[in-house]
């Protein structure tokens, strides 16, 4: 039994990748046309592909994504729109409303980077590379943004630094790397903040947690870019030395974010071989005197002679050893009786020669009128 293989679509061997060449047609980043390619969207000179590594050449081979053909661009197009308020940044809207791409030129295959509220104006970025759209949309390559806002209420010291330092929204913390107040009046202050991350209503969101929400709002630079002297509703293309910059640094001209407030400043790791730093505190004696050294003899133990510092140690002498005191023993108060008691020993037969007679029976060691014992032959009494 033989197997057919499938059929694979005539793409030349030597090209580019096929999710690249999609990317460049303004679908999406690479990572979402390789979606497309594996959810079976994609058709290559009439046969669908839905392996990743297949390579095609834009110029001879005939693209289609849904049935619809896809045109490869001349070259990378960049387009800046000053966005009104009214407009909703997305492709379609099933209530109706504007679109900002209702404002753009037709027949090019755009899609913006990044989005705005419909309440939001400013500058919004279109392009039709979808690689430039990812580096330049996502939080982690950290694109400047800046932002001003109308408020209500004039924002003190305080509150301006706790914008800084960041607040806990309901998708995590969030900050703004600078802030400060460019114009105020009684009842509200316009405020210029920069953000790098641009997440949903991020601005709106940050100035309500502290008790200042915003009034009005627009953005005035998106990766160094500006409206310039486009009215709202306008657009304009940005040259090939802007779009070259930001495709390698992600933003246009220099800039230079502040340092984090809350990280705490790196320690330097390792030794240094360079000259040592100039000290700026006087040393221990400078200006004031050489100090004085005092030198303070050694606290010599109970009982033993004290021996000076720096001197050499006596010679061992047995005679001058320490000896406690004598007491006389006439001056020791009298001894107490001791009250143990003593284990009984048996008279001597007869008495002994030159000891003390026997003590007759009924007697205590002797003495008239003891106590008789009890028992014949038993042994004296407990003392009492």
């Amino acid at each position: 039994m033989t197997r057919h293989k499938p059929n694979k679509p005539t793409a030349a061997k030597s090209g580019e990748r096929l999710q690249k060449v999609l990317s460049r047609c303004g679908v999406g980043s690479r990572r979402s046309a390789e979606e497309l390619i594996t959810q079976g969207r994609i058709d290559v000179n009439g046969k669908t592909v839905t392996e990743l590594g297949v390579r095609v050449d834009p110029l001879v081979d005939e693209i289609r994504m849904d049935g619809e053909r896809l045109k490869m661009p001349d070259q990378r197009l960049v387009m800046v729109l000053n966005k009104p308020v009214g407009f909703l940044s997305a492709a379609s809207d099933p209530e109706g409303r504007p679109l900002v791409y209702h404002l753009m030129p037709k027949g090019l295959a755009l899609r913006s980077i990044g989005r705005l509220d419909f309440n939001t104006e400013g500058v919004l970025l279109f392009t039709n590379d979808g690689d430039l759209a990812e580096r330049l949309g996502h939080a982690r390559y950290n694109i400047q943004r800046v932002y001003e806002a109308r408020v209500r209420g004039i924002p003190s010291e305080e509150t301006l630094a706790k914008l800084r330092m960041g607040v806990r929204l309901e998708d995590g913390p969030a900050r703004a790397e600078q802030v400060e107040i460019v114009k105020q009046t009684d009842n509200n202050a316009w405020l210029r903040l920069t953000l790098i991350e641009g997440r949903n209503r991020e601005v709106r969101r940050l100035l309500e947690r502290v008790g200042h929400p915003v009034v009005r709002l627009r953005r005035v630079s998106f990766a160094g870019v500006t409206v310039m002297d486009c009215k709202q509703g306008e657009y304009r293309v940005l040259d090939e030395v802007a779009v070259d910059q930001l495709m390698t640094r992600g933003h246009v001209g220099s800039f230079d974010l502040p340092p984090d407030p809350r990280r705490k400043p790196e320690r330097p790791v390792g030794l240094s071989t360079g000259p040592a730093p100039e000290r700026t505190t006087p040393r221990r004696g400078e200006g004031r005197g050489e100090p004085v050294v005092v030198e303070r003899p050694r606290k010599a133990a109970p009982g033993k002679p004290k021996i000076a510092t720096g001197a050499p140690p006596p010679e061992a002498d047995r005679s001058k050893r320490y000896q406690p005191p004598k007491v006389r023993t006439d001056e020791l108060p009298p001894a107490k009786k001791s009250r143990t008691r003593r284990a009984p020993s048996a008279p001597p037969a007869g008495g002994a020669a030159g000891g003390r007679p026997a003590a007759p029976a009924g007697s205590r060691g002797g003495r008239s009128g003891g106590r008789p014992s009890g028992r014949p032959g038993a042994g004296p009494a407990k003392a009492r």
